[in-house]
């Protein structure tokens, strides 16, 4: 639903020493802890070789610092008042608890953005078999079938249950997260009620006076994909300032609000086939990048991205015609010669433009030669800051084909990646190399990977290129099954990284050893990583990647084990959550129930109902229907407790595969934060 990291304090102790009211939305974005990378293009982390001293990186948790002075006004709300005490994020409710001033450049915070097309844990639990300790494991193929369909909810349980307590508690309440989170609850779920129109309870939200809610409201349009003219033209009226929805909001539409239907314009295209709806968005968001006088980082951030995810095909002529004005737009934009201050800006159009065109549109080359300078700072323009490098690194790893022999057609991209990781001065710029060369794959690239393997620093190198390893071997695995081969795991490549893993004192290496065994699919590991995840659940995040990597690599024996770890973690809630993530991956069957026993077992604690609740909201089983709306009424309960049941709802009820900003934290330059982008509390990403 999206890393923001970075917490000695664990959930637990977060929600202990804030007040509820510091979290926004209703929840934040699935990452390892509380705090997101800060602006300014990498300009914390360290540079350099590792061994250096961090710099720049926060002392605790606070919104993103920025990279440069923005011009054109704030970039905060100017009407309706502040979302949020500022710099005092609440409890996550999907990660870890990690060092406050941890290494940001650290691998689990690109982990944590891009994991969801890895796990697909709805399909893991909707479709995957039944499994040992199911009450239907034994069933024959038919039933089977029938039991696995019967957990996903029906629409019987949408219309009669779900929407109808979602509506109950937003019309009954008007405390902000409890109306926030139910708008993109119902957003995720994205039907309308025969008595009510999604439309309707979301339109009137836009005027609230509160922020949080407006930009809730404007985000739940596009969430929802809800095309209709009136919705388009109110969407395109907010990211523009004007027509009715600047008379709503009282003679002008604040920048947070316009940066969010920027996103909205983006979300709905995405999820829309219609190639006039896609245009009629790009229209808007060009001119929101066009425009002379707008010059808030906020917006012109939303505008890109809201680009990059406009989801356009290459068939018929109008889509042809469209792809290039996207292209053209985003090319233009990034060519302008900018202060080192609004590089931050630029440095989102390379994943976009990269996402546009893949690898094999005919101007792919050019942008791969273009972003293969600027990594170098060598361009026409010279592109200070590191969030250039970075944003290019990745963009080059999503555009190159594979280098399996030295005439491969982009092979120069590749040798680059492989020089720009061993001598970069930047580091994030040297991590997204190396793991842009998993990324695009060969044999050559396994061979320079398994190098850089043996030769990397334990501390920081070495768990990039374990995770670079594992995203080349799930890639591999992955054309393999869609060329319809045998499918084996590159043993050679699971040996190695299990070796290392047997003798690793270092846990954060050993989180990035097991997320890349498990995606090696290498089993022989599995019986040391059970044993290490059970003897080192006081290391959570450790512990938490080590059940991960054995769900990936669909180790069924481990599932009493990780039953195990989640009935000892009452205490520590980002560990059961992980777990609990983990027991769905594997098919379990039971893990609703368990956590739903939890959630009601002992005291009410904050901490623990946002991990549970959120987690239940991941495996999306219905049995789940009936104890959350109990939590969603239960007066007894905080108000942001019952809000994290409206968002545990949304969740089982979703109708993707896949978490809705999952479009958007995937292949991005996250370390070019902006506050409405990912930001500790009220960000896009930040939000559930």
């Amino acid at each position: 639903m999206k890393n923001i990291l970075l917490s000695g304090l664990t959930v637990a102790t977060l929600a202990a020493m804030l007040p509820e009211t510091a979290l926004a939305h209703g929840g934040q974005y699935r990452g390892p802890g509380d705090v997101v990378p800060p602006g300014g293009g990498g300009g914390g982390g360290q540079t350099g070789r590792p061994g250096g001293p961090t710099t720049g990186g926060p002392s605790g948790p606070s919104a993103p610092a920025p990279a440069g002075p923005a011009t054109g006004g704030p970039a905060g709300p100017s009407t309706g008042g502040p979302a949020g005490p500022a710099g005092r994020p609440g409890p996550t409710t999907g990660g870890r608890g990690m060092q406050i001033g941890d290494d940001l450049t650290k691998w689990s915070f690109w982990w944590e953005f891009n994991k969801d097309p890895f796990i697909r844990l709805r399909d893991a639990v909707l479709q995957g078999g039944p499994q040992t300790g199911s009450d239907d494991f034994y069933l024959g193929s038919t039933r089977k079938s029938a039991a696995r369909d019967s957990l996903r909810p029906t629409q019987e349980d949408i219309m009669g249950e779900i929407l109808p307590a979602l509506k109950k508690a937003i019309d009954s309440s008007d405390y902000k997260d409890i109306s926030s989170s139910c708008m993109i609850a119902m957003a995720k779920i994205g039907q309308d009620h025969p008595e009510f129109k999604l439309r309707d309870v979301f339109k009137p939200r836009l005027a609230e006076n509160t922020q949080e809610v407006r930009e809730s409201a404007a985000l739940s349009y596009g969430i929802a994909a809800i095309a209709g003219e009136d919705e388009m033209k109110m969407l395109v009226d907010l990211a523009l300032d004007q027509g009715k929805a600047k008379e709503a909001s009282n003679g002008s539409v604040n920048m947070r609000t316009r940066a969010f239907a920027c996103y909205g314009l983006g979300l709905v295209s995405y999820r829309n086939s219609d190639v006039a709806i896609k245009k009629q968005a790009f229209d808007a968001l060009k001119k929101v990048l066009e425009s002379k006088d707008l010059r808030d980082r906020n917006i012109q951030v939303a505008a890109i991205n809201g680009i990059r995810i406009l989801n356009i095909g290459r068939d018929s002529d109008e889509e042809k015609t469209l792809l290039t004005d996207a292209v053209d737009t985003l090319e233009k934009f990034y060519m302008q010669k900018v202060g080192a201050g609004r590089n931050i800006i630029l440095s989102h159009c390379p994943p976009a433009i990269a996402t546009l065109l893949g690898s094999d549109h005919e101007r792919s080359d050019d942008f791969k030669q273009l972003f293969a300078k600027d990594m170098q700072d060598k361009g026409k323009i010279k592109r200070a800051g590191n969030a250039i490098s970075q944003s290019c690194a990745l963009a080059l790893g999503q555009m190159c084909t594979a280098y399996d022999d030295k005439k491969s057609p982009d092979a120069e991209y590749s040798k680059l990646l492989l020089n720009m990781w061993n001598k970069h001065k930047d580091l994030q710029t040297r991590n997204f190399s190396v793991l842009s060369l998993g990324w695009i794959g060969g044999a050559l690239n396994r061979e320079a990977l398994l190098k850089a393997f043996d030769k990397a620093g334990k501390a920081i190198e070495k768990p990039w290129c374990s995770l670079a390893l594992g995203v080349y071997s799930h890639l591999q695995y992955e054309v393999q099954k869609k060329r319809g081969d045998s499918v084996n795991p590159d043993s050679f490549i699971g040996e190695t990284l299990f070796k290392e893993l047997e003798k690793s004192k270092n846990p954060s290496l050993t989180g990035a050893l097991a997320i890349g065994l498990g995606l090696n699919q290498f089993t022989d590991a599995a019986d040391e990583m059970r044993e290490q995840m059970l003897k080192n659940q006081a290391k959570e995040e450790m512990a938490g990647y080590l059940a991960i990597g054995l769900a990936l690599m669909k180790d069924d024996r481990s599932i009493e084990d990780i039953k195990n770890v989640v009935d000892a973690s009452t205490r520590r809630f980002n560990l059961l959550q992980q777990a609990a993530i983990a027991l769905g991956k594997l098919g379990d069957k039971t893990v609703a129930e368990r956590l739903q026993k939890l959630m009601t077992d002992g005291e009410p604690n904050l901490a623990k109902l946002s991990s549970i609740a959120s987690a239940i909201g991941f495996i999306g089983d219905k049995r789940s229907i009936k104890p959350l709306k109990d939590l969603l009424f239960d007066d007894k309960l905080s108000e942001l407790s019952r809000a994290f049941a409206a968002v545990a709802l949304g969740g089982v009820a979703d109708k993707q595969p896949l978490p809705w900003n999952s479009a958007i934290g995937v292949n991005m330059n996250y370390r070019a934060a902006v506050e409405t982008l990912t930001n500790s509390q009220t960000g896009i990403l930040n939000i559930l």
